[in-house]
Formats: structure tokens, sequence, C-alpha cells
């Protein structure tokens, strides 16, 4: 959210093109809001109608098909001829084949009176199996002994789901609906055997092959809740309808039951009781709504597009004057103030505009005069900084110097003072603030040769000067303070004789002065402190007084991007490096004002 606000807070013609978005869009996203709500609402209500419409005839047709098969057992078992094979009792297999040729004539003649049924058969206690179709008995009876005493023995018909083909005859494998009711004989009315009416579970199927829409299906349910029949192998789906139906009263009219994602539309058939469930997706009964919702959409990005187009445009005619000012106003910051501003409108943006040149005119003068300030108090910081760092030298030199006296070594005092005399003569070089890199590099020899007589014992040290930049011109007093430093704060704690390099090297275009030891070197919390004081972000201590210095004085006179790197590591060293551009011009015009 800060981003977005930070997107259109920084950017006139940004929040004009959100306004005018504004403006267009809500009023036609609540419109189209209100006709997807009412679309949505009435084309949903009409898809459910009408797919209850449709489980209601799947419903009637099923109980039709259940109640053929209930009555072409009553016909069966109330048939004459039936009765009257019934009471003859074979006494060879010669009999038993020709009863049986009787009742399979008899159950084809009455089958034919029910076209939903595939198959009629009679399975009697005195092992005559009877079929009105033309399948082969099976060798082996599907039927199980306890299914047979069940159904035998109890007026209600029981109802048997074979997926893989009849239990009696070997059918190829058809799936059938088995429905199997007790037979009694004539004479004694005690059971004799049973009635098995078959349909083909590819009929049933056909019947529930209605389109209640994508991913919806029609279940067939037993009495127990256990899956008969089903358009789909889904175990997900079976499952789901088994537990919405299992433990609930359900009547044989359709009922409309409202789950989270669908709808459950179920049934239960009065002829067998068992149930017939449709689960009808409401992503489907939406699906109209949602080509509508496609259709508002569309005609809303094609409201934005013209939208952009038009905002743009008058976002460009009103911002137009405002971005001129702007330009005017990035050249100014340049410090160009011969550019013009052109004034294109009579409103009160041209108002701002006369203003602002008007403005700018009197910035041009007042920078004219503030730049003149500004050179004499540069050069007047300058000087400051260098006058600070003679004292420093002087101190730490005559107070070598005393400690050669105290010790009666006059001939060392002599060339510690020669070489003080050199050092001087350098440093003050007639008053110049530029002198020659060769003039800096013979200054600190005369400094390291008054350190040298002093530490003879604790270091020695060589100087390089590249050829190539002899004549350069930097300012004075640059090497002496980082040589200083090495010696104070680098060698002497190191306990050993350590060595110290001074190299003065042409690197691309910029001149460099390296002063390298092989002293104890800095921890990683002490180079970050002196990082922080040559940055000027934290405390500058006594020992990076010096080369805090030293980096301001090159700031000032080459800039930012030049001034002093440190690198060092514990025990191994410390390697400091000056870079300067190898022309200094800034400082060769000494202001009227700032005086020598």
């Amino acid at each position: 959210m800060g981003r977005l606000r930070c997107f259109f807070r920084h950017s006139l013609g940004r929040r004009l093109l959100l306004y005018f978005t504004l403006l267009m869009m809500i009023p036609l996203a609540a419109a189209g809001w209100v006709i997807y709500h009412v679309s949505d609402t009435r084309m949903s209500s009409g898809a459910l109608r009408l797919s209850t419409q449709i489980m209601n005839n799947v419903s009637l047709d099923l109980d039709q098909m259940i109640a053929d098969a209930d009555d072409l057992s009553s016909m069966i078992a109330a048939d004459s001829a039936v009765r009257e094979c019934l009471m003859r009792q074979p006494s060879n297999e010669e009999e038993r084949e020709q009863l049986q040729t009787a009742l399979g004539m008899q159950l084809k003649r009455l089958g034919a009176y029910y076209d939903m049924t595939s198959g009629a058969y009679l399975v009697l206690d005195n092992g005559v199996t009877a079929k009105s179709r033309y399948y082969s008995v099976r060798e082996t009876s599907g039927m199980s002994e306890e299914l047979y005493q069940l159904a035998r023995n109890h007026a209600a018909t029981q109802w048997v789901n074979c997926p893989d083909g009849s239990m009696i005859v070997d059918n190829m494998g058809d799936g059938v609906l088995s429905a199997v009711s007790s037979i009694s004989h004539p004479q004694t009315g005690q059971p004799c055997g049973v009635i098995v009416v078959e349909i083909k579970l590819a009929a049933i199927k056909r019947m529930m092959r209605v389109d209640l829409g994508e991913n919806s299906n029609v279940f067939l349910l037993g009495r127990d809740g256990g899956v008969l029949s089903a358009l789909t192998e889904d175990s997900e789906q079976q499952s789901l309808v088994t537990e919405l139906v299992q433990g609930e009263v359900i009547g044989s009219k359709l009922e409309v039951r409202d789950k989270k994602d669908f709808f459950v539309l179920c049934s239960r058939l009065p002829a067998s009781g068992w149930t017939v469930a449709g689960l009808v997706y409401k992503d489907f009964l939406r699906e109209d709504s949602r080509h509508i919702l496609q259709t508002v959409l569309w005609i809303g990005l094609f409201a934005f597009l013209i939208n952009i187009a038009v905002s743009r445009w008058l976002r460009a005619y009103e911002l137009r004057p405002i971005k001129a000012m702007m330009q005017y106003v990035k050249k100014v910051e340049t410090g160009d103030f011969s550019a013009g501003l052109d004034i294109v409108r009579e409103d009160e943006v041209g108002a701002l505009a006369v203003s602002m040149k008007n403005m700018t005119g009197h910035i041009q003068n007042l920078l004219v005069t503030v730049q003149q300030e500004q050179e004499r108090l540069r050069w007047a910081e300058y000087k400051a900084l260098q006058a600070q760092i003679n004292p420093h030298f002087l101190y730490n030199t005559l107070d070598s110097l005393n400690w050669l006296i105290w010790a009666g070594e006059n001939d060392r005092a002599s060339e510690m003072v020669a070489a003080l005399t050199s050092f001087f003569r350098i440093g003050l070089s007639r008053g110049d603030d530029l002198i020659p890199v060769e003039n800096e590099v013979q200054h600190v020899q005369s400094y390291l040769t008054i350190q040298k007589i002093r530490y003879s014992k604790i270091f020695d040290y060589s100087v390089y000067l590249d050829g190539g930049v002899r004549g350069c011109m930097v300012p004075k007093l640059l090497l002496q303070p980082i040589v200083e430093n090495a010696l104070y704060h680098g060698i002497k704690p190191a306990a050993r004789k350590c060595r110290l390099f001074v190299n003065v090297l042409s690197e691309g275009g910029d001149l460099v002065m390296e002063v390298r030891d092989d002293g104890v070197g800095m921890s990683e919390s002490k180079l970050q402190a002196l990082g922080k004081a040559l940055a000027h972000c934290g405390d500058i201590r006594a020992e990076s007084y010096g080369m805090c210095n030293v980096n301001d004085r090159i700031h000032i006179l080459a800039g930012g991007e030049y001034g002093i790197s440190v690198v060092s590591e514990p025990g191994f060293g410390t390697s400091v490096r000056l870079r300067l551009p190898k022309t200094l011009g800034g400082m060769s015009d000494v202001p009227s004002s700032a005086g020598r």
C-alpha cells in the first residue's frame, strides 16, 4: 500500500489518470455488479428448476422399471402353467430337462410383456434351473446359499447388484441388477425355490444418463445407502453421496438439499425403497451468469482503454505548461540561467510561470553574490586546515631533538637539525600551497631521516617516486602525517624491527601516494571506526587526527571522489593510499580578499 501511495503521490499526471479512471469505473463496476447479481440469481434458480424436473423424470422411470421387475416376479409366481410345472416331480434326467424346457418357454413368454427386464429365472429346491434367455446356465451358481435361503424364506424381494454379470447364466459379463423373490409350491404353500428377474445395469445407466451440468452425476442407492448404479467411477463422489443420504429421512417427493459447492436432488423410489440422488454443482448453474459477467468485464475493459486514451490526452494538455516549467527549473538547477520559459497560458498556470521567471532572475543575482562569498570561505577553510597541521609536525620533531640532546648525541642532533631545516624549507615553500610531488617526497624523506635517528633499531624505510609524476602539483604536507601515524601506531607497538614503504605512483589518470608498513595492523572494529572518522560519521580520535586533516584537505581541493583509503590486517600491517588527480587547478587562483 505504501508503494502504491508513493506511485501516485509524486506525479500529478498519475493522480489525474487515477481520478478520471475512478469517475468512470466506479459507476460502471456498480452497474456490472447489479447486473451480474440479478442474472446470477434468476439463472441459477431457473437452471435448478430444470435439473429438478429432469431428476423427477429419472425417478419416475427408474421406479417404473423396478415396479416392472416386481410385477414380473408376481406374474411368474401366479402363472397357472408355472404352478402346474411346479407340481411335477421329475424322476430322471430326461424329465428334468423337459420340465426346465417347459418352464423356460413360459418364462420367455411372460418376460416378453416387460421390455425393461433382461431375463427371468427359476431356481428350485429340486435342482431345476429354468431361464428365459438363450445363455447357458453357469456350471457353478453365482448365487450364494445365504442369499438363496434369505430370498426363499422371506416375502420381501431381495435386490442384488451384480456388476460382473448374471448369477444364473453366463451372459458375457454384462452387469445386472437382480430381484430375487420367493416362490411357493401350489399344493403345500411352502417355499420351493426363488424367482430371479434381472435388469441390465446398462439400461439403468441409460435412464440415469441425463445432463445436469459439468461434473454432475446421478446415483442409484439401495436401502442401506450403498451405490447400486452410478454414471461415474469416482469413488470420492460415491462416498460423498452415500454419506449425505445415509441416516436421513427421504420422502418419495424429490427434495433439494443445499450444500456448500453443490445441490443434492434426491427422492425415495416407492416400489423398492431405493434412493435416486443427483449432484448438481453450483458452478454449472452459474455458467450463464458467468458469461454475462465476462461480457460485463469486456465492456469494462473497453471502457477502461477508452478512459486511458482520453485521460492521457487531457493529462498531456493540462500538464504541458507544467512540464515546461519543470524543464526550466531543472536547467536552472544545473546553473543554466540562459534558458527561456514561454508563457502559453493566461490561467493560474500561466501566472505561476510568470512568477517563476521573475523569481529565477532574482536567484541568479543572489547566486553570483553567494558564489563569490563561498570562494573566499573555501580558501579560508583550506588555509585553516593547513595551519592546524604545522604545529603538530613541529611538536613531534622538537620532542625527538630534545631527546637526542638529553642523550648527548650531538652529531645525531646536528643531523636532525639539518633535516629539520630541510623539512621546514620545503614545508614553507615560499608560501605556495601547491608544490611539485618531488618536493613533497623530499619533505617526507627529511622527516624520516629525523625519525630514523631516533628509532634506528625499530624500523627501516624505503621511498620510491615514479619519474613520470615528478612535476605533478600536490598540496604540501600530505605524506608526513600519514608516515607519522604508521610509525607511532603501526611500527612502534610491534616490538620488532619493521619496514616502512613510501611509494608515489601513476595509476590511470590519477596520482596515488601509498604509505605501507608491516607493523601490528588494525582490528576490524578499529578499521571501521577509522573509516567512519574519515567519512565524518564518527568521533575523530587522536591517532586519526592527522589522517582526517589530510583527507579533508584533499576533499576541499579535488572533490569527494578523491581522498584516503585504508587496508589493514592484524599482525600483517597497514596500507594507506592517497588518491589525487594529476592536475590540480582549482587552487591556483587566490581570491582577492583571502590574502597570503
